[in-house]
């Protein structure tokens, strides 16, 4: 039930003035407008009552029929006016498919503080005098007052008697209603003529809101969060940042423009999702950067079998309301999405969950719940290309042995492809099969193309298509592709790391080493920015500072492997022969890494006999071509038949 309304309340630091129609925090004016401080109003008037968003509505826009969006819009503005952090809201509590709560104490002021309240009142009064009015309230100001003052005219000459009424009279009444229309026309003239809204290039999905209640449905939340990035990321005109710089803002405090400064974008979707029984809530709304003004807001609600298709009508919204150009294939994939089984995409997001904790407990829980999906439901094809790209990741990373890795990926990723053709992650992990196992370079290039039309925005892509170029000592297109995703990811150790490579290995190691040292800093403690970093510290001739990187770098990981091989080549490089044989006698690293150290040595032939060996077995050795140490073999007649055995370019 609506109550009646108190003229002032109060609630924590907060005065509300509700005859003036202010809002005031330790007397000084929080500006509200009209519909925001209406929304506040009724809440605060029936605090600790739930209101239905209907209730709210019907009492702020009375005799207007507006979209439950403004409603959710001005929720959010009223949030942060007061003060609210994300992850704890002390004023406005949400309730999940019904409505909203104003839960903090409130307290109504009588008459026995008229005294006070005249001295806040008037304080206010010559506060708003001091606020700067904006050139759109002044026109609308203008425009109303002459609107009113022309129909006043016109009613006063209509209802007077011909012969009451004198000439002069009417010819100046005549000449006040001509100007007064030219000032109007002029004021709307002006105001058609205003600024485009502002052109929105690239965008930041923030982490949605988990609103159910249940922290343990944050896997949920995030996932709908990689599914909004992933389906706007389709669009190829539209630059949009990848799941993991916007996932280091997930409950940080930053204000929405300084979180767009650092991303480098023009606008940021801000929301929340809320799960209860089987359906599922999305708020969305769409924020410019630069000035943090609201441009566009709105709620979904669907079944959850109908999540995907949710997932892609707002991609598809926002693309619509920022203008963005999207091609009819963009549309057509945006519009393709199918309708899935809810248990069976739970097993999915939570694979994905898992899968993004990038170490090999994840990975095994990854594999877990992509099992799961399928077993619930074998057509569906993320839950394939998810198994698929998990297994290749462990195998390229070492947690398992490479080639017991090449089955499970294989034939993941090749049903996905019979279900779904369009799935560019089914196409990216065919992509490292065929690169990895097969040697089939032609073909990598031609599956990571194809997953690039699917996907033009995809980080992922980009990053292996920059490392399949950069085996192919490509280097200015590998060099490139670590642009466009450092681009796509600019806080991300892993994106920096990479064009730190793709530098390296190109020989601009001064280039190279500001992007390595920003991969370390984001990530400290990482194993490969830091041994990446020693790489280029020794091809400097900076070897104290080498040695200190491969040892950070090894601190990651039990002693042995490549970082304590990169110290045996520094110690070399340094004269010190016996101990850099000591350091590597019975190490376990890449092949191409061990032979770099004998190829210092001056043992040429140990360095081959190894290679050979590797290409032999077929192991790991994919960047064998545009390694620095190694490029003292490049003249022996050996060489081309190790690149020729690779069916590499020996050009």
């Amino acid at each position: 039930m609506i109550r009646r309304a108190r003229q002032y309340y109060e609630f924590g630091a907060f005065r509300i003035d509700a005859v003036e129609r202010l809002l005031l925090r330790d007397r000084e004016i929080v500006p509200l407008t009209p519909k925001v401080f209406d929304t506040l109003l009724v809440l605060v008037e029936n605090s600790g009552h739930i209101l239905s968003k209907d209730e709210v509505m019907s009492q702020v826009w009375a005799d207007t029929v507006v979209e439950e969006a403004n409603l959710t819009r001005n929720i959010s503005v009223l949030r942060k006016a007061l003060g609210e952090r994300p992850d704890h809201h002390q004023y406005i509590e949400t309730i999940p498919w019904r409505g909203y709560r104003f839960v903090a104490s409130v307290r109504e002021i009588g008459d026995e503080n008229s005294d006070l309240i005249l001295e806040e009142r008037t304080r206010s009064h010559v506060l708003i005098e001091q606020q700067p009015t904006s050139a759109l309230a002044v026109e609308a100001s203008l425009e109303s007052a002459a609107m009113q003052k022309a129909s006043s005219l016109v009613s006063e000459v209509k209802s007077g008697s011909k012969w009451r009424v004198s000439l002069p009279v009417l010819a100046l009444c005549a000449g006040l209603f001509i100007a007064i229309t030219t000032v109007v026309l002029l004021l709307i003239t002006n105001r058609n003529h205003n600024p485009a809204p502002p052109a929105i290039r690239s965008i930041a999905v923030l982490p949605l809101e988990n609103l159910s209640g249940d922290p343990a449905q944050e896997y949920f939340a995030d996932g709908m969060t990689e599914s909004l990035i992933n389906n706007l990321a389709r669009i190829r005109a539209l630059r949009v940042i990848s799941r993991n710089s916007v996932m280091r803002f997930k409950g940080n405090q930053k204000s929405l423009p300084e979180i767009a400064r650092e991303l480098s974008v023009d606008a940021v979707i801000t929301g929340s999702v809320q799960r209860a029984s089987e359906r599922v809530r999305v708020t969305v709304q769409l924020i410019h950067g630069a000035t943090d003004a609201h441009l566009w807001a709105r709620d979904y609600e669907r079944d959850l079998t109908d999540v995907l298709k949710l997932e892609s009508e707002v991609a598809r919204r926002v693309a619509d309301e920022i203008r963005v150009q999207v091609t009819a294939g963009e549309r057509a994939l945006l519009a393709s999405a199918r309708s899935v089984n809810p248990e069976a995409h739970e097993a999915y997001l939570l694979g994905r969950y898992h899968f993004s904790k990038d170490n090999e407990q994840g990975w095994k829980l990854a594999i877990e719940y992509f099992e799961r999906a399928i077993e619930i439901a074998p057509d569906y094809a993320a839950a394939h290309a998810g198994l698929s790209n998990t297994w290749v990741r462990r195998g390229l990373s070492g947690t398992v042995d490479f080639k017991e890795a090449e089955s499970p990926a294989r034939a993941a990723t090749l049903k996905a492809i019979e279900l779904d053709e369009q799935l560019a992650d089914a196409h990216l992990s065919l992509a490292s099969i065929k690169q990895h196992y097969d040697w089939d370079w032609a073909g990598a290039e031609q599956e990571c193309r194809r997953a690039l039309e699917l996907d033009p925005g995809s980080l992922d892509v980009h990053t292996d298509y920059g490392y399949l170029l950069m085996h192919l000592a490509r280097l200015d297109e590998a060099i490139r592709e670590g642009q466009i995703i450092v681009q796509l990811d600019p806080v991300s150790s892993a994106t920096h790391s990479a064009l730190g490579r793709f530098l390296y290995r190109a020989h601009r190691y001064e280039e190279a080493l500001p992007h390595l040292l920003r991969a370390v800093e984001l990530e400290p403690g990482s194993l490969t920015p830091n041994y990446r970093l020693g790489d280029v510290y020794a091809q400097l001739g900076r070897y104290d500072e080498a040695i200190a990187a491969y040892q950070k770098s090894g601190e990651a990981i039990p002693k042995g492997g490549y970082p304590h091989a990169g110290i045996a080549r520094v110690y070399a490089l340094m004269g010190r022969h016996r101990e850099a044989r000591q350091m590597i006698k019975g190490l376990k690293a890449n092949p191409y890494i061990i032979a770099g150290v004998y190829v210092v040595l001056g043992d040429k032939d140990e360095a081959f006999r190894i290679l050979e060996k590797a290409v032999e077995e077929h192991q790991l050795i994919t960047p064998l071509k545009v390694e620095p140490p190694l490029e003292s073999l490049h003249s022996d007649p050996r060489w081309k038949k190790l690149l020729h055995r690779m069916n590499l370019p020996t050009e």
